[in-house]
């Protein structure tokens, strides 16, 4: 019923954005322009119920050469070279023109990040070329399975990781205190007041009775429904535990149940 509640609103919110298109700023269209994105493409770009190989699914494929995605323009972000699926792309455009008005600034530090980029990420915590709080997990935690917990805290094993599918988005900062006070705490009350507007929700919200398994919360961490739950579905009808290998670690894939425990460990309004 949530999601059906979302549809109807973004619905009403593409027909006023095809209506007032002409009278976007003109930072906005140049931006438009540079992703050459077609507005009624971008507003239905997925048809009827798509079918994604489960490469996809797992993020192995390169988005720099995938036809579903466009580089993010510098104006957005923070990092050279990063990619979104187009429809997300044009809504998160929407979404700061939004905020900017109301003088809250977004930015993206992080988009898709597909197997190899995880993979990177992962083996440098695991082997510990890459501290995790401050510790050398290789050294403080020679269990494999606590080792793979304790660093599923923030980060997903390869395989698992929704930035596979980009469709998910970091905004702004990586630190929970960030968003406590200050600049910070008026950029996320304003996500929380508004994503929902343009399809976006924070998917690792508080861990609790609603939650109680998965990432720790992630309050910039935003994804956009209208796809990612469709891409949901698909990974839980088609990826396996024995799909999740390839990497250090991946051993331990099963007897977490890393699927069960955070893939689907979301917030309770997505499942």
């Amino acid at each position: 019923m949530q999601l059906l509640f979302l549809r109807i609103i973004l619905g009403i919110i593409t027909l006023y954005s095809n209506d007032s298109k002409s009278t976007h700023s003109p930072e906005n269209n140049i931006i438009l322009t540079s992703i050459n994105i077609n507005s009624e493409e971008a507003n239905s770009p997925l048809g009827t119920s798509p079918n994604f190989e489960i490469d996809y699914l797992l993020g192995k494929f390169d988005p720099a050469t995938h036809p579903d995605f466009a580089k993010i323009p510098l104006e957005v972000t923070n990092k050279e070279n990063v990619y979104l699926r187009k429809e997300v792309l044009e809504a998160f455009i929407n979404m700061r023109n939004a905020a900017r008005k109301e003088g809250v600034s977004l930015t993206i530090i992080s988009a898709t990040r597909n197997f190899q980029a995880q993979k990177g990420i992962w083996e440098a915590k695991w082997n510990g070329s890459r501290l995790v709080e401050g510790e050398n997990l290789s050294a403080s935690i020679k269990n494999p399975a606590q080792r793979a917990i304790k660093i599923l805290r923030y980060s997903s094993m390869p395989g698992t990781s929704r930035h596979h599918w980009g469709t998910d988005i970091d905004i702004n900062d990586l630190t929970d205190r960030y968003f406590l006070s200050g600049k910070g705490k008026k950029e996320y009350e304003w996500l929380v007041k508004n994503a929902g507007k343009y399809g976006f929700c924070q998917v690792y919200s508080p861990k609790g009775q609603q939650r109680p398994q998965g990432y720790e919360e992630e309050k910039w961490h935003w994804s956009y429904i209208p796809t990612s739950e469709i891409l949901l579905q698909q990974y839980q009808a088609k990826v396996k535990p024995e799909d999740i290998k390839g990497f250090q670690g991946a051993e331990t894939a099963q007897s977490i149940n890393v699927i069960q425990n955070y893939v689907l460990g979301i917030n309770s309004d997505l499942r």
